[in-house]
């Protein structure tokens, strides 16, 4: 059984330099980050985490939003991690922090990644 995990080489380079913009949360389960020319809905298991480690919080804010607002507003994604065959995601903002996405199912879709209004990636 081959275990191996790859990075693909779909080409991220037009969201390099993006900025966030917003954070929306969108019914119940969606939550959608929106870029200077796209957005990143996320419908899977995610984590925020820096350098030092993981779960980005103070404890004061427990709501998603939140967090990800305080966290994301206005950083730059640095690069774009995606991962095969898991269908894994990370965006990483200012070379500092990591928004994980992990593709938990092959029943519905994880996450969707717009460049503009065009669909880029489903995982």
């Amino acid at each position: 059984m081959d275990l191996s995990i790859k990075v693909s080489e779909i080409d991220f380079s037009i969201f390099i330099g993006q900025t966030v913009t917003e954070v929306l949360l969108i019914g119940l389960e969606l939550i959608r980050v929106k870029f200077n020319e796209g957005n990143l809905n996320v419908e899977c298991s995610w984590r925020l985490r820096n350098r030092r480690g993981i779960g980005i919080s103070d404890g004061k804010e427990m709501d998603v939003v939140s967090i990800l607002e305080r966290n994301l507003l206005g950083k730059k994604i640095t690069n774009v991690y995606h991962f095969e065959p898991t269908e894994d995601l990370i965006i990483e903002f200012n070379k500092e922090l990591y928004l994980d996405l992990f593709a938990d199912s092959t029943s519905f879709e994880q996450y969707q990644l717009y460049e503009g209004v065009s669909l880029f990636l489903i995982g």
